[in-house]
């Protein structure tokens, strides 16, 4: 391989790592103004009942009392999930009605989309 070669990967790969670090950022950015301090208060306490059954568990608890606390970190688990969806989707129709083009509400429409594909 040539010297030059070997300078125009190294010069690319730089490049494109920059260039994904740049669009992860605004991606992250983008809805950096949700407040999600009830859902990370939701999470401490889901930790908590984690270590709950853990401890349940190494106590040899009655096997419906760790279900029963399993059930209830699924169940919140899932109102975390919904919350923060909501919040997204807020963000983002928020954004999509001061979009004047077309191609740019289609995009974000498009990461609606996907957003979906993925929690299903």
């Amino acid at each position: 391989m040539k010297h030059h070669d070997k300078f125009d990967e190294k010069y690319e790969e730089k490049h494109s790592d920059k260039h994904a670090e740049k669009k992860e950022k605004k991606k992250r950015e983008e809805y950096n103004y949700i407040d999600h301090s009830d859902e990370v208060k939701r999470l401490n306490r889901i930790v908590g009942q984690i270590e709950g059954i853990r401890k349940m568990l190494e106590d040899q608890r009655k096997l419906e009392d760790v279900l029963m606390q399993c059930k209830a970190i699924h169940s919140a688990l899932k109102s975390i999930e919904t919350r923060v969806l909501r919040a997204h989707l807020e963000a983002m129709m928020d954004d999509i009605v001061k979009l004047d083009k077309k191609k740019h509400r289609a995009e974000k429409i498009s990461g609606l989309e996907d957003i979906f594909k993925h929690i299903n």
